[in-house]
C-alpha cells in the first residue's frame, strides 16, 4: 500500500473546543516530585468572575521549588464557556516576568524589560502555559485523540496533541490517563478526574505531581 494510503488510513485526532463549564470553583495543592522525592508544591485556585461582561474563570497557578528558590506563580482569565484566554501574566520570584493580551486573534506579549510583540493567530488559540485544567474541559472518551493550538509566549504558535490511553484510580477517584505532547515529541501523562473534571496529577520521566501536601505558604485569598 503506498505510504500515502496508509496516512489516510490512520485516525485523525478531534477537532475539539474545551468545554469550560465542565470545571468547578476550588482550589488545590499538589506535591511536586523528582523520582519519589518530593522537591515543591503547586497551589492551584479557580474562581468564576466576569470580565467586561464575560464570564470568566480566574485561574492562580503558583508554584515553589527548593524552599523558594524558585518561585513562579500565573495568572489567567479565561472564558468560562470555552477556556478561550482573555490574559495571561507570570511573576518569577516575585518579579514580574510576561503579561499576554488575547483580543481576538491578535495577541500582544510583552516580556519584562522588552518592547512588546504583536501576532495574528489564524484561528482560535488556547493559552499553552495551562495545561491541566485545559485538559480536564475537553470530551474525554476511551482512545480518544485530540488536537488543540494554543499560543505560549516564548514557543509561538503550536498544537497540542492528546490521547487518552487508559483509565486508573486517582486519590479514589476515577480518572483518565491522558498522553500529552506540546508538539516537540515528548509526553507527559496527566491524571485527569472524570466527575468533576480536574486535574489529579501528572508523570513524566523528570518530574511528577500529586495531589496533597502543605501549601499553605501560597495560599491567596
Amino acid at each position: 500500500m503506498p505510504g500515502w494510503m496508509l496516512l489516510l488510513a490512520l485516525p485523525l485526532p478531534d477537532a475539539v473546543v474545551p468545554d469550560g463549564t465542565k470545571l468547578q470553583e476550588g482550589s488545590s495543592c499538589y506535591t511536586l516530585t523528582r523520582g519519589d522525592k518530593p522537591i515543591g508544591q503547586t497551589w492551584q485556585r479557580v474562581r468564576a468572575a466576569n470580565e467586561g461582561g464575560v464570564p470568566v474563570w480566574d485561574v492562580i497557578v503558583h508554584q515553589r521549588v527548593g524552599d523558594g528558590r524558585f518561585d513562579m506563580r500565573d495568572h489567567f482569565v479565561l472564558r468560562r464557556a470555552d477556556l478561550r484566554p482573555l490574559s495571561m501574566d507570570s511573576r518569577r520570584n516575585g518579579a514580574e516576568h510576561v503579561r499576554v493580551r488575547y483580543d481576538g486573534s491578535a495577541i500582544e506579549t510583552t516580556k519584562a524589560g522588552q518592547t512588546p510583540t504583536r501576532i495574528t493567530a489564524p484561528g482560535a488559540v488556547w493559552d499553552g502555559n495551562l495545561w491541566g485544567l485545559t485538559f480536564a474541559a475537553l470530551p474525554l472518551a476511551e482512545g480518544g485523540s485530540y488536537e488543540l493550538p494554543y499560543y505560549q509566549y516564548d514557543k509561538g504558535l503550536g498544537r497540542f496533541l492528546l490521547k487518552v490511553v487508559g483509565t486508573a484510580e486517582v486519590a479514589g477517584r476515577a480518572a483518565w490517563i491522558v498522553e500529552a505532547d506540546a508538539g516537540d515529541g515528548r509526553t507527559v501523562r496527566y491524571q485527569i478526574g472524570k466527575k468533576p473534571a480536574e486535574e489529579l496529577g501528572t508523570e513524566s520521566p523528570m518530574f511528577g505531581q500529586r495531589l496533597g501536601g502543605d501549601c499553605s505558604a501560597l495560599v491567596e485569598p
